[in-house]
């Protein structure tokens, strides 16, 4: 059995400002720090084997703070990294229009950016080598929040379109995916964030 523990990193001053971040940094805010307390101290009741984190600066800081206070190994990769929004990444939510890219909701993309559906590939990808590698361990993800409604979404066999209007991912909530010998999973719980409060 595998148990995956999903977070998603602290919140950032472009989180709160409406700043499209993709895979710039995003300056982790005050809240946010405190958020990455509240979810060390909620992770200390669960046996944690090894994280898995995304290779942008917000997700490495939240990782190296649980890291401070829970030893465990880290693999840092890409595949979990944030919807890549191409030439808007630093503007402002209020500046874009995404309807002149089309009606194409799940393919359509910022210029020089990812559309919905290659995310979705993306975490198909991640999902495959991460059955593939492991078997019997704990293992926490940290993560985005475009990416992980996705993620999510496609394990809950949900549209892309639902996955992005209706899944809620608050930063450092955690979601909960049991996965038996037979590659069957379980989402047990979503946004989780009871702790947080």
């Amino acid at each position: 059995m595998v148990k995956l523990l999903i977070t998603r990193h602290g919140q950032t001053k472009h989180n709160v400002d409406g700043t499209i971040q993709g895979n710039e940094h995003g300056d982790i805010n005050e809240k946010g720090f405190q958020q990455i307390s509240k979810l060390i101290k909620r992770l200390k009741k669960e046996k944690i084997d090894l994280i898995i984190s995304s290779n942008v600066p917000r997700c490495k800081i939240t990782t190296e703070g649980i890291l401070k206070e829970i030893k465990a190994p880290v693999k840092y990769t890409g595949l979990i990294r944030e919807k890549e929004n191409g030439d808007w990444v630093g503007k402002n939510h209020k500046e874009i229009d995404w309807s002149v890219l089309g009606d194409d909701f799940e393919n359509r993309k910022a210029p020089n950016g990812e559309s919905l559906t290659d995310v979705r590939e993306r975490g198909r990808k991640f999902f495959k080598e991460f059955l593939e590698e492991y078997k019997d361990k704990n293992i926490l993800v940290v993560s985005h929040g475009a990416f992980l409604k996705v993620f999510i979404g496609d394990l809950l066999r949900m549209s892309l379109h639902d996955s992005i209007f209706k899944l809620k991912i608050d930063h450092c909530s955690l979601t909960f995916v049991d996965i038996n010998d037979k590659e069957d999973y379980n989402v047990r719980a979503i946004n989780s964030t009871d702790f947080l409060e």
